[in-house]
């Protein structure tokens, strides 16, 4: 199977689409620990719990224009792209929780910003 590298990643809020860096989801399930007396002994049986799913990305800053609105619960869609202009985009209902903005003298400043998928995450490929 043919890996490819990471391209680009955009990622679209509020129906505004940003270049992004530093991309990651996070989607796991809780335990629920199920083991009971009927339970095999030296065994332990367990069910999957609450889905949570994060996100954090990173974007350049453009001057004079507004950062994302954090506590709102908006559309995002998160695409990944190769070179070749192979993609999977991720979209859910995305509610960013907190961004952290840092730069120096004579270098770009980055916002980067953390939250939650709320509900289902779909992801799809390019044909």
């Amino acid at each position: 199977m043919a890996k490819s590298e990471f391209a680009r990643a955009t990622f679209t809020y509020n129906s505004v689409e940003q270049g992004v860096t530093d991309v990651t989801i996070d989607d796991s399930y809780s335990e629920i620990d199920v083991t009971d007396t009927l339970t095999t002994v030296g065994n332990s049986e367990y069910l999957g719990g609450r889905r949570s799913i994060s996100i954090s990305f990173s974007l350049f800053k453009i001057a004079g224009t507004a950062d994302l609105i954090l506590n709102a619960g908006q559309t995002g869609i998160l695409k990944v792209e190769d070179s070749a202009g192979v993609y999977t985009t991720y979209t859910g209902t995305a509610i960013l929780l907190s961004k952290s903005l840092a730069g120096t003298i004579d270098d770009a400043v980055k916002v980067s910003y953390s939250g939650r998928i709320s509900g289902a995450l779909t992801e799809a490929q390019s044909a």
